[in-house]
């Protein structure tokens, strides 16, 4: 059964006790399994009850619960935040084509992840108080920016000063950048702009004055080419960072 909680006793302070040493917040994917090797080698018996003994005991504990919350999200899932399948957020009833319904998709998605997800785990892992509205909370997930943009290998990662990295930005701060910057894109910059109004067509469209038409026309063609040219980079670098979209 796969369990996902909100709380792990091996991330207990009581496991910090027990270990002999507190457990690091968040750590690159490498770093994770030097840190345990080094664990298991200078103290086996304690990493042990803490890393092991603890998180067999909380399944037994918690198998009742666990299970109650299997079915409860599978439902949810299911039936209700129906997480199998992409949202666009297009309004329902129109037509769009493929392409549309692509970059809306991801997009959309995306957007949730950030006003939902990273701002949810704002709330949990501080005790600032936030204001939440349809589960979303802009503040929070910028507070979640503020963190993960960040983070740098140093002691706090499980890096020694001797180490060449020492003081860089970690590839979750770097991930966090890109994800920010094209969060900010889809949102404040693509939402903003309106290529008819921007060329002038909208105004000449129907203008007896030929030479206006022509000129807006142009311009118009530039700059839809220019914005559909973005919009294929942002979209493609939305999926060469996929592997980092998740909590």
């Amino acid at each position: 059964m796969f369990r996902q909680r909100f709380n792990y006793w091996t991330c207990s302070k009581f496991a910090d006790f027990v270990r002999g040493e507190k457990k690091p917040f968040a750590l690159e994917w490498d770093k994770w399994d030097e840190w345990e090797q080094e664990q298991k080698k200078n103290r086996p018996i304690r990493f042990w009850l803490s890393d092991t003994f603890l998180k067999y005991l909380q399944d037994i504990v918690y198998y009742p619960y666990d299970t109650y919350r299997s079915i409860k999200f599978y439902v949810r899932n299911r039936w209700i935040d129906k997480t199998h399948y992409l949202r666009t957020g297009l309004k329902p009833g129109d037509y769009y084509d493929l392409d549309t319904r692509i970059i809306h998709g991801l997009f959309n998605e995306l957007v949730d992840l950030v006003e939902v997800e990273y701002a949810h785990l704002s709330k949990w892992s501080n005790n600032k108080k936030y204001k939440f509205k349809n589960g979303r909370c802009l503040e929070a997930a910028y507070d979640y920016f503020d963190w993960a943009t960040n983070l740098r290998y140093d002691e706090n990662s499980g890096t020694s000063p001797e180490d060449s990295h020492y003081g860089e930005l970690t590839h979750q701060a770097k991930d966090a950048i890109k994800i920010k910057e094209l969060y900010e894109w889809w949102t404040k910059i693509r939402s903003s702009r309106d290529p008819h109004k921007e060329s002038g067509w909208d105004v000449n469209f129907e203008s007896k004055d030929k030479k206006a038409k022509d000129k807006s026309f142009e311009k118009l063609i530039k700059l839809e080419e220019k914005y559909e040219k973005e919009e294929e980079k942002m979209l493609i670098s939305l999926i060469k960072i996929r592997k980092s979209l998740w909590t």
